[in-house]
């Protein structure tokens, strides 16, 4: 079945692609033929915005139509798109919970047909692929990402593996760059933690290798953190330690 809708499974009509088409399109598959349904809160969280009273498909206007927003633990969002009018079942400042009916499917806004446009967004409000997670939890919350990154590094780099980053940890790892340990198995790490804190890793993904999209997400990382914006991961440049936590 679905996490996503009430009674049926999904049926993907258009595919996430990034600065495009930022999201999936969902309707239910009743054997083999498109149908709609009521939708479902993907994970436990609160409402942040919501809209019922739209009752036009049309390019010019809102163009989500009707929709919900929800923010869920651990920081990320969902969005709820083209809900049909006046269905929306819950409003700004409700808790909802997994499963819980937030309205029915639509075609409200700049929509062709009924359907569900579904999206997640980072804890930064950016719109990420939100393929892996029609029918799977959210990433983890910070905490556990950055005690699971920790325990990768160690790992990897030949440290004490116990979750506790420090000097020993820091001593240990490599310089990480387009040009030197482009395939070192840390790079898997790192690109998995990254995707934890919301950054996009373009279409490759996790591929533990350093690619454009991965130098583009290291030097996106090292501007929001007050590092040297250069795409080179070393404990030189203060990447590691920030990685690390260690400053």
């Amino acid at each position: 079945m679905s996490r996503l809708l009430k009674n049926y499974a999904n049926k993907i009509t258009q595919i996430y692609k990034s600065g495009k088409h930022n999201g999936i399109d969902i309707v239910g598959s009743n054997n083999g033929k498109s149908v709609c349904d009521y939708l479902l809160a993907h994970s436990d969280g609160v409402v942040v915005d919501a809209r019922s009273n739209y009752n036009k498909t049309d390019k010019t206007g809102n163009s989500y139509g009707n929709y919900v927003k929800i923010q869920h633990n651990n920081g990320y969002y969902t969005m709820y798109g083209h809900i049909k009018y006046n269905t929306v079942k819950v409003k700004k400042g409700d808790k909802v919970t997994k499963g819980q009916v937030i309205g029915y499917m639509g075609n409200t806004g700049h929509s062709f047909g009924a359907h569900l446009h579904f999206e997640v967004r980072n804890n930064k409000d950016e719109k990420i692929d939100p393929t892996p997670y029609i029918d799977n939890d959210l990433p983890s919350t910070t905490d556990d990402a950055y005690k699971t990154f920790v325990k990768g590094v160690q790992s990897t780099c030949g440290a004490k593996v116990d979750g506790i980053a420090g000097l020993e940890t820091l001593s240990k790892t490599i310089t990480v760059s387009k040009s030197k340990n482009r395939r070192h198995a840390v790079v898997k790490v790192l690109q998995t933690y990254f995707k934890s804190l919301g950054y996009d890793l373009g279409s490759y993904g996790v591929d533990g290798c350093i690619g454009n999209d991965m130098v583009k997400v290291i030097k996106s990382y090292q501007k929001d953190n007050g590092c040297i914006s250069d795409g080179v991961i070393t404990a030189r440049n203060k990447t590691w330690k920030k990685l690390l936590k260690l400053i």
